[in-house]
This record gives structure tokens, C-alpha cells and sequence, in this order.
């Protein structure tokens, strides 16, 4: 007999089938039990009365290979409207290990980190699976589309030359005793290929060696990239980039419905009848600053809290969870974004944003020789160092445009989702490789101190620090510092009573821990963790504990009165070492890193 699958099963009430999958689940209830089997299609129930084949199956755990041969019988309350009874049962691979996590419940109630230690096993979940279902649609659609307009789809290369972009965040390899770059884009090589093909896109992995480890960001991700030649203007770019969209969450929606309920989501508003809104950075900072009264007016960039209100204000009035933010300031794009015609200071430049977050950045690109290698210079760049990329335009290259889109960004946000990790099968990040987690090193507290006068140095963040006597107390520390007791910023690690898992929270000197709150976001009760855990865990002291969490792969709460204080004080790392800063530029480095407590 020909195996039928799950999904399928509704073609053949009434009739004979075999399965083959894996044994999801078993419940033995007496005169009669019920098992589970997953396979490719989906999940069916396998009603069993006969003693004989529950005795096969009764003591076996999820993962057991199974075939049945049984009749289909319709049952409405079942997820694919089907079961199968009377069955015979061959168990072809028994399992006898129990779980080390429970991925076969409806619900994964795990940290992500627990997920990402079994990551083999919890990708076999329905609500994860689910996901990566979903993507392949992404992808499918994405790569549907753009061939239907007429794009070609090249592989650019992942290990490329001293000469990339300009960035600075690139991985180094040893390449055959030459020094070489994980590649962080496939910019420079995409608009080589306008030159070929006139219109072309890629899917390919990037890399960026960022040391921090937000809930947005990977160190290794898969980039939709894209360009086209023959532009009227970047506008062109843009109208593209909508129709793309529009397509692949109209495939994911008429393609994925049942994914899409088993995750209990609505993918992201793209109506076809709404041209997604677009707006100039100036125009969306003067958006944010009369909506919420925060004034950002003379940033050079978008804060992750002005991307999310412009999503809302998109869905408030337009029906939408996409917006365009047009015209970014030149000293904030890449050298090769093409300055606007009417104002040189800006470009013809813009991000893409859905829900709460810019999810694709593009343009068009300076194609004229002689501008570009200005451009290069007055980024401070070595034309020299561009030479293979600078010839392309000496040989005739069109006005063109393109953009980057990140695949697990995008997954996520049109999914709702928490974590760009939630969107990625096996990431890697500060703290894994292909989600295997790396062995913490224990960094002493001199070197937070240092870790975070860096970080501070490196965005430009002016800053006080202080050497002074060791102190114990938020009292001490004001007194030594002479500062404001109310600004000191104090950090505390807790232990879960139930999971034993370390957090930090960070509150002024002057307030406690609201454990009730707490209590309620992380699902259980906290304790204190003991002094001598924390040195030798965290290699700090209490007293000396530093208000960044992320540093010390500790997930990290802030209380919102924070944001009440001008400026902040905190111990960095050891007692008798002190930073005081202005408390929107800490926050302004850390907001991605940590979630909020009343």
C-alpha cells in the first residue's frame, strides 16, 4: 500500500490508508486510547480499542517512528477534520528517552535560551515549525515575483576581499594566508550585476560582528537583496519594493491560513487598495514630536520608539503596518546614496517600516564615476581601496536603485513575533554559533569597566568617570560621587525560586523592586541571588554590579522612573569605579536590550 499523508487524508473517508511519522503523542484512558502522529501534512489522531496495538505504543516517547494502516474516518472536531481507526501498528524506530523538553505541548512554555540549547528538538513544535513554514512562503513569493518583472537571481560571494563597503563591524578569516571578510552585504556586487542583467536580486547570508545582542539583531542573516537599472528615480525603487511586499504577504496569507492560525496571528495589513504612506525623516520626527511630545528633531536617525509610534500612526490612518521614510540626511546614508537633486544635504534615500521596526533600507545609488569617488573621499574612504567596484562605472552603468531586506527581520514583524531568534532556525549571536551556545568566559569587573567605557567611546557618548574609594551603599556612592542620590542607578541579579535563572533589574537608589510586577511578567516568584554566586558566575561584587545586563548575557529589566532622571550613576563593574552619564544617551544604547517594569 502507497503511503498517504495527513494533510491528504480527507480525499480518502471511508478507506484504507497507510501512514508513516513520528508518535507526537499517546493517551492511554482505558477501554479505548488515542495517539497522535506527526508527519509532513500535519498532526492526525489515531483512535486504538484493540489491547494488542496499545500495548505497542503505550510506553513509548515522543519522537518513536511509526507506520499505521487504518481506516479514515471523519471527525470535525480534529485539526485536519479526519482520524484513523482500527489500526494496525508497526513501530519501525522506538524512542524510550523521556523529553528533555516538552516540544510535543500545544504550548513551548520555555526561555528562549532553553529553546535554542534543544533547538533540534523544539524546532519540532507545531507554533515554531509552523513559522519556518511561513518563511519558505516568504521566500518562495519573494523569488515569484521579482522573476515575473523580469529580475535574474545571482549568488554573490560570502568571503570577499579587504575592500567591501567601508563598515567596520566585518568578521576577518584567514584565506589561504591572505586576510579576508565575511561579506556584510552584496551592495557593491549587485550593482555590478545591473551593469550585466539590468535587473537582478540575490538571497545570501551576511554577516556583521556587532557586539551586541538585541532582540533585532543577528550576527549572521539571510538579506534579500535587490537592484534595478533604467530608474526614473528612487520612487521607482519604492513602487517595486510595495508590489513585493504586497505579493508575499498575499501568499502567505492564502498559502499559510492554517500556519497563521496555529501561531493564533494575523500576518501584517498590506491591502492592495493602500499605498503604503511615505513621508521625509524631517516630516517623521515632526509626526513623533505631535504625537508623543518627545522631541528628537535634531537626531540624524529614526529611535526605535519614533519607528514604532510612525507604524501606528500608518495603521490609525491608513489601514496599514507599512510606512516609507524618505530622504535621510546624507551624513547618516552609505557613500554610494545618491544625493537629492533639490538638496544635496539629504538623499534619495528611504526605509521601509512594518509595525515597530524599518525592515528594508534602499535607494538610489550614485552611478556617475567622478561623484562616486567624491562620495568616497568625503566618507573618509580610499577610492584605491573601491578599484574593481569604481571601474563598473567608467563603462556605462544606468541610473539604478535598490535595497537590502533581512528575511528573519521581516518573518518576525510580519508575524508579530518577540525575537528576531523566533524567526531564525539556528542563529548565531554574541553568545552562539548555529544556535549551539558558546561557554561564557567570566569577565572580571575591571574589564566591564572597560567593556562599557568602550561601548560609550564607540557611539560618541560623552560621559564622567570616576575612581574613587569603595563603597556599599547607593548612600556611599552619592556621597563619594557627590551626586543627587535619587540619580543613582543601582543593579541587582535575582535568582527565579522555580527555575533558579539569574535576571537583573535596575531601579534608582531610592526605590525597591517591584517583586509583585515581576512576579507577573516573568511567571514566577525572585529571590536575591547570594554575593558569592555573583562572583563567581558574573565576576563582580555586589556593590559593583554595572546596569547592563546584556554584557553579562543577563536578561535585563529597567523600572520606568528612570526615565525620570536627567542624568544616571551607577557603579561600572567594581566598587570603586564610577560613570555618570546623561540618562537618554544610557538609554539610547540599551533600549533594544532591555524590557520595562512599573
Amino acid at each position: 500500500m502507497q503511503r498517504s499523508i495527513s494533510n491528504k487524508l480527507t480525499d480518502h473517508i471511508g478507506e484504507e490508508v497507510m501512514i508513516k511519522g513520528w508518535m507526537n503523542a499517546v493517551r492511554v484512558l482505558g477501554k479505548i486510547s488515542f495517539m497522535v502522529i506527526r508527519d509532513r501534512g500535519g498532526m492526525v489522531q489515531v483512535v486504538m480499542e484493540d489491547k494488542n496495538e496499545i500495548e505497542k505504543v503505550k510506553n513509548l516517547q515522543p519522537g518513536s517512528i511509526i507506520t499505521v494502516t487504518g481506516k479514515v474516518q471523519e471527525a470535525k472536531q480534529a485539526e485536519l477534520g479526519v482520524e484513523i481507526i482500527s489500526p494496525q501498528v508497526i513501530v519501525e524506530i522506538p524512542v524510550t528517552t523521556p523529553l528533555p523538553v516538552e516540544y510535543n505541548k500545544p504550548e513551548l512554555n520555555a526561555e528562549m535560551d532553553t529553546i535554542l540549547d534543544y533547538r533540534p528538538l523544539t524546532l519540532r513544535n507545531q507554533k515554531i515549525s509552523a513559522v519556518f513554514k511561513i518563511q519558505a512562503t516568504i521566500v518562495a513569493a519573494y523569488r515569484e515575483y521579482l522573476t515575473s518583472e523580469g529580475f535574474t537571481e545571482f549568488f554573490g560571494p560570502n568571503v570577499i576581499s579587504a575592500s567591501s563597503e567601508g563598515g567596520t563591524e566585518l568578521f576577518t578569516v584567514n584565506y589561504f594566508d591572505q586576510e579576508a571578510k565575511l561579506s556584510q552585504s552584496a551592495q557593491l556586487y549587485k550593482q555590478m550585476m545591473v551593469g550585466v542583467y539590468e535587473r537582478v536580486f540575490a538571497l545570501m547570508k551576511c554577516f556583521r560582528a556587532e557586539k551586541s545582542a538585541t532582540r533585532r539583531h543577528l550576527t549572521e542573516a539571510t538579506q534579500f537583496e535587490f537592484e534595478m537599472g533604467f530608474i526614473d528615480g528612487f520612487e521607482d525603487v519604492m513602487d517595486m519594493l510595495e508590489n513585493t511586499v504586497k505579493f508575499i504577504v498575499k501568499s502567505v496569507n492564502e498559502k499559510n491560513a492554517r500556519e497563521l492560525k496555529t501561531l493564533g496571528v494575523e500576518s501584517a495589513l498590506a491591502p492592495e487598495s493602500v499605498s503604503f504612506p511615505r513621508i521625509t525623516f524631517r516630516e517623521a520626527l515632526e509626526l513623533y514630536y505631535k504625537r508623543t511630545g518627545n522631541d528628537e528633531r535634531q537626531e540624524i536617525d529614526l529611535s526605535p520608539e519614533a519607528e514604532r509610534e510612525l507604524c501606528k500612526y500608518a495603521r490609525e490612518e491608513f489601514g496599514t503596518d507599512f510606512i516609507y521614510v524618505t530622504h535621510f540626511l546624507r551624513k547618516k546614508t552609505a557613500f554610494y546614496a545618491h544625493p537629492n537633486e533639490e538638496n544635496p544635504e539629504v538623499t534619495n534615500y528611504f526605509d521601509l517600516l512594518c509595525r515597530e521596526a524599518e525592515i528594508v533600507s534602499g535607494g538610489q545609488r550614485i552611478h556617475e564615476h567622478d561623484m562616486m569617488e567624491e562620495s568616497l573621499r568625503l566618507k573618509g574612504l580610499n577610492p584605491d581601496d573601491f578599484r574593481d567596484y569604481l571601474a563598473i562605472f567608467k563603462f556605462g552603468m544606468p541610473k539604478h536603485g535598490g535595497f537590502g531586506m533581512g528575511m528573519e527581520r521581516l518573518t518576525m514583524l510580519l508575524l508579530g513575533l518577540d525575537n528576531i531568534r523566533e524567526a531564525t532556525l539556528f542563529p548565531s549571536d554574541t553568545k552562539r554559533i548555529a544556535s549551539v551556545s558558546i561557554k561564557r568566559k567570566i569577565v572580571p569587573g575591571s574589564q566591564l569597566v572597560q567593556k562599557i567605557k568602550s561601548l560609550f567611546d564607540d557611539a560618541g557618548v560623552k560621559y564622567e568617570y570616576q575612581k574613587h574609594a569603595p563603597v556599599k551603599t547607593s548612600e556611599e556612592a552619592a556621597e563619594i560621587r557627590g551626586t543627587k542620590l535619587e540619580e543613582g542607578l543601582k543593579a541587582l541579579i535575582l535568582k527565579g525560586k522555580k527555575s533558579g535563572k539569574n535576571i537583573m533589574v535596575c531601579v534608582p537608589a531610592t526605590e525597591k523592586i517591584n517583586m509583585e510586577k515581576l512576579r507577573e511578567l516573568e511567571g514566577e516568584a525572585f529571590e536575591f541571588e547570594k554575593p558569592e554566586v555573583i562572583k563567581e558566575k558574573y565576576g563582580v561584587e555586589v556593590g559593583g554590579v554595572p546596569p547592563f545586563g546584556f554584557l553579562m548575557g543577563l536578561k535585563t529589566y529597567y523600572s520606568e522612573s528612570v526615565k525620570e532622571q536627567t542624568s544616571s550613576n551607577f557603579n561600572c563593574g567594581t566598587r570603586e569605579e564610577s560613570i555618570t552619564v546623561g540618562t537618554d544617551a544610557l538609554l539610547s544604547k540599551i533600549t533594544e536590550e532591555i524590557s520595562w517594569i512599573n
